[in-house]
């Protein structure tokens, strides 16, 4: 074990971070995705406790949920780049402009955005899924509404939340995902077993645990920061750092709603198989969240790294940070899976999956596991990487265009056209990752020589 810390902290261990507080950020990261990502499991069994039709509901709503939600959860991005840079430089008073104008727009697309998608959740669910069967169709409703009442006070909390991650202030972020984590938990628990409101009580205990988790992020971000926030800085917005903000975070935007146009198609095709088929695919991409869990606190490790390296005008500790976390990353996805993998029977019993399901949850999930040592982390944390020293539009590009390719043209073709059902579209899944990866590898090699001749 003392080895392996000589190792990290030699890859590490920089003028601008040491190894132990790296190690520490991480730590508290992984909790933090740990208990995102639990209590999302554990949700969406309980969701599955109501019926096959319940979640598979759920699962077609998530992704024009997904869509709506796409537009402040990039702005947010945008925003925390910015305020790590801004730490990155030494300006406090950047950090704090930009964490309360970050906030303000967030929330305000999110007024506009829940408000459309309240009125129109109707004939958009029976536009999208017109020959559904009728309580798939009601359920769907109902869900898509209540989750655009919760969109408002998330999108807020969103904010801060990622603010505290960008400034590498991980206890924060973590506080702030216990608290909603477990309402929503303790919430799902009373409304949906002891009270039975069904996928009601789902949509409700979102409401309520978002609204309680906005309240604390904005009382914790107006009093326990050292950036001096105040409530007028959401109302003032700058003409220049708005233009930043939508210059880093539209093209992310556009790729996420791209790629949920395309999610969106691979719902609408999925739809022709069987509603156990639809289940089983909503557990395994809950299962994979979890798997995952590692590899998303290296994406926000090196969000954090990597932008306040930029932002002091190291671009070459940039890259250096970027291409180590990804190859520690690697190890530690063969890690996670070699733990958890091993625990799919215990976890599959909290989705009461039938037998059939089950089958389908596991063939899926080993294709998954296969590719994601190797493919995971590359395709995840180079293009946030990109975004930070301005390849944003390159990177959105190559994520749409792999989706198009991958899950949506050979998804269709080995799912519904060769019949493999729901494994074609996960060995599809792994062939956008490959994709995502390659490109994204050569278009950083480009970058990091570029800067290496640049004159100094």
């Amino acid at each position: 074990m003392q080895r392996l810390d000589r190792k990290l902290n030699q890859l590490l261990t920089t003028e601008q971070f040491g190894y132990p507080v790296l190690r520490n950020m991480y730590l508290t990261l992984v909790l933090d995705s740990f208990f995102i990502c639990f209590i999302s499991v554990i949700s969406t069994a309980l969701v599955s406790s109501i019926g096959e039709a319940a979640i598979a509901a759920v699962s077609m709503v998530g992704t024009v949920n997904g869509m709506v939600s796409i537009i402040f959860t990039s702005l947010a991005t945008g925003g925390t780049i910015i305020v790590s840079r801004a730490k990155g430089s030494g300006d406090m008073n950047a950090v704090r402009l930009a964490i309360g104008e970050v906030t303000g727009l967030c929330g305000g697309i999110a007024i506009i955005l829940s408000t459309l998608l309240f009125a129109f959740s109707e004939p958009l669910v029976s536009l999208l899924y017109p020959s559904v069967e009728p309580l798939l169709k009601e359920y769907a409703i109902r869900y898509m509404r209540l989750m655009a009442i919760s969109f408002i006070p998330f999108s807020i909390f969103n904010a801060i939340f990622c603010v505290f991650r960008s400034l590498g202030d991980t206890r924060s972020s973590l506080l702030l995902t216990v608290v909603i984590n477990v309402a929503h938990l303790v919430l799902s628990l009373l409304l949906i077993n002891v009270f039975h409101l069904g996928v009601d009580g789902s949509g409700f205990s979102y409401i309520i645990a978002r609204v309680l988790g906005m309240g604390l992020a904005l009382v914790w971000l107006l009093t326990h920061n050292v950036y001096h926030v105040r409530i007028s800085d959401f109302l003032h917005f700058r003409p220049a750092v708005t233009r930043e903000i939508a210059a880093l975070g539209l093209p992310l935007a556009l790729e996420s709603l791209l790629t949920q146009g395309g999610m969106l198609l691979v719902q609408v095709y999925l739809a022709h198989l069987t509603t156990t088929d639809l289940a089983a695919h909503a557990v395994s991409n809950s299962i994979l969240n979890l798997f995952t869990i590692t590899g998303t606190a290296m994406v926000s490790l090196a969000s954090t790294v990597c932008g306040q390296c930029y932002g002091a005008k190291r671009t070459d500790l940039t890259w250096q940070y970027s291409r180590n976390i990804i190859r520690i990353g690697r190890f530690v996805q063969l890690a996670t899976l070699l733990v958890l993998y091993p625990l799919m029977p215990l976890l599959l019993r909290l989705y009461h999956a039938t037998e059939q399901g089950t089958a389908i949850v596991y063939t899926a999930l080993s294709i998954a596991a296969v590719a994601m040592p190797f493919l995971w982390c590359d395709s995840n944390v180079l293009p946030m990487t990109l975004r930070i020293v301005g390849e944003s539009t390159y990177a959105s590009a190559v994520s749409v265009l792999a989706l198009a390719l991958g899950r949506c043209a050979l998804g269709y073709l080995l799912t519904v056209r060769l019949g493999l059902g729901v494994p074609g579209l996960w060995i599809a899944l792994a062939m956008e990752w490959l994709l995502r990866a390659a490109a994204f590898r050569v278009r950083a090699k480009k970058l990091i020589k570029t800067n290496q001749e640049a004159p100094a």
